[in-house]
């Protein structure tokens, strides 16, 4: 039997330095040798801009880089970073992931972010911003991931933000955790790339949840802390690509709804927790043989039901 996991219980820059020679010899010969025809000299490496990193540095930022030197990430988490601050990234020209969480960036701010066209990751989790603010990112047309969060209460973003992140149609992974969404979903239908979506403590109700059907590529969902029931998890049995699921601690949910989940038989990792399950739910689960991680904390799964997880 194979291994499951299951929880019950809870650049650097050489330099070659040579002496003076002081003797006759002839001078060495030019470095300039021509180039082989049909072969063409490397392109010129601009370093970025040492006052820009400078300042950034200055505000807390940690960096990456690729094999120039080039920054190409920037976190900013948790720094004393405003809107005037991220006018330093536009001088970044490889720069393709920025991290904003909890900082004192607003809509005024994201006017700057939605210039840095190569960017393919922004997080603003934590972050002051509202639907206004999604309106400055719809051209980042490289995005491939968006991550927002309201559990702080700063971040107001709701349904009406959904039409505008909808025309980020390259994003693969969009987080929404603790936002006013639901009603909308409909909206994010371009998104036709998408492999990752994230609702956790949303407004997604089993209506609503049928809007996950226009994302055929989803292979993550967290819709924990919702009002989805069990008649709703039927919607889900469509996504064939689906490997990882979180319902945890949806409170309508029972062994009723397990019948559901028995069908998606892609799914590697499922969370549980807090759902009202006995072993009657669970032994509709022991189809389910691809299952590598499986949480089953808080549930009234008993010695007697744990024969049903033997064929995981």
């Amino acid at each position: 039997m194979k291994s499951l996991v299951i929880t019950i219980l809870s650049l650097s820059l050489f330099a070659l330095t040579g002496c003076d020679n002081d003797s006759d010899d002839p001078p060495a010969p030019s470095n300039t040798a021509r180039v082989p025809h049909g072969i063409s000299e490397p392109p010129v490496v601009e370093p970025d801009d040492s006052l820009t990193i400078d300042a950034l540095k200055a505000l807390g930022a940690k960096f990456k880089a690729n094999s120039d030197g080039q920054i190409t990430e920037v976190s900013l988490i948790g720094c004393p970073a405003t809107d005037d601050d991220l006018q330093q990234l536009s001088k970044l020209s490889k720069l393709t992931s920025v991290r904003l969480n909890e900082t004192q960036i607003t809509d005024a701010g994201l006017e700057t972010i939605g210039l840095l066209s190569n960017l393919t990751n922004l997080d603003l989790r934590g972050c002051g911003v509202s639907n206004t603010g999604m309106e400055h990112l719809v051209g980042l047309s490289k995005l491939r991931a968006l991550r927002l969060s309201g559990e702080s209460g700063v971040t107001t973003v709701d349904d009406g933000a959904l039409a505008d992140i909808g025309k980020l149609t390259n994003l693969k992974a969009l987080l929404l955790d603790h936002l006013w969404v639901g009603e909308n979903l409909p909206d994010l239908a371009p998104l036709q790339n998408l492999e990752e979506l994230y609702l956790a403590k949303t407004l997604i109700d089993d209506t609503s949840l049928a809007a996950l059907k226009q994302h055929p590529k989803l292979k993550k969902i967290r819709i924990s802390q919702t009002q989805i029931t069990d008649a709703g998890l039927e919607q889900l049995t469509t996504l064939m690509n689906l490997t990882e699921l979180d319902l945890s601690e949806n409170s309508v949910i029972s062994d009723v709804g397990m019948s559901h989940l028995s069908k998606i038989t892609t799914l590697t990792k499922l969370n549980l927790w807090r759902v009202a399950l006995s072993d009657s739910g669970i032994e509709q689960l022991a189809g389910l043989v691809n299952m590598q991680w499986l949480n089953l904390d808080n549930t009234s799964l008993s010695d007697r039901g744990l024969i049903h997880l033997q064929g995981m």
